[in-house]
C-alpha cells in the first residue's frame, strides 16, 4: 500500500482535508449505548421516590433522595465524559442548544404532570408519571443534543 498523497494535491486541498481531520477529531464522539437508558432509570426511580416521600409525608426522605440523584447523575456524567460524549467536548457557543434541551425536558415533565392530574393521581402517581416522561425525554434530549454539537464542530 502507499501511503503518500497524490502529486496533484495542492496546498489548499490539503489544509482543507487537514481541516476536516482536526474538526473530527475534536468533535464529540456518540453518547455511550447505556448513557440514556441508565438515566430514564435514574429519573423514573428518583421521581417514584419523590412522589412516595410526597404521599407519606416523609420529607426527609425527598431530601435523601435528591442527595443520592445528585451523586448518581454526577457520577454518570463524568463517566460519559471520560467515554467522549457531549459533556467533554462541547462548544462554548452551543449555550443555547442546552437551555433549548433543558426546556424540552421541563416541558415534557410539565405535559406528565398535566397528564397525572387529569388522570386523578396522587402524589405517587405524580412522582412515577413525571420521572419516567422525564427520563425518557433526557434520553431523546441527549442524544439530540450530542447529534446537533457533532454537527457544530464538524461545520468548523
Amino acid at each position: 500500500m502507499n501511503d503518500t498523497a497524490p502529486a496533484g494535491l495542492s496546498a489548499a486541498e490539503a489544509l482543507r482535508v487537514a481541516e476536516q481531520a482536526r474538526a473530527a477529531a475534536q468533535a464529540p464522539r456518540s453518547l455511550p449505548g447505556w448513557f440514556g437508558p441508565v438515566f430514564a432509570v435514574a429519573f423514573t426511580l428518583y421521581g417514584s421516590g419523590v412522589g412516595y416521600a410526597a404521599y407519606s409525608h416523609t420529607s426527609w426522605l425527598g431530601g435523601a433522595l435528591a442527595v443520592a440523584f445528585a451523586a448518581l447523575t454526577g457520577a454518570l456524567t463524568a463517566v460519559a465524559a471520560r467515554s467522549g460524549g457531549i459533556v467533554q467536548r462541547s462548544a462554548s457557543g452551543c449555550r443555547h442548544l442546552y437551555w433549548r434541551a433543558f426546556a424540552q425536558v421541563g416541558a415534557v415533565a410539565l405535559a406528565a404532570a398535566g397528564l397525572a392530574y387529569a388522570a386523578g393521581a396522587d402524589a405517587r402517581g405524580f412522582g412515577v408519571a413525571i420521572g419516567a416522561a422525564s427520563g425518557v425525554a433526557f434520553w431523546v434530549t441527549a442524544r439530540w443534543l450530542n447529534t446537533r454539537i457533532r454537527r457544530e464542530f464538524e461545520a468548523r
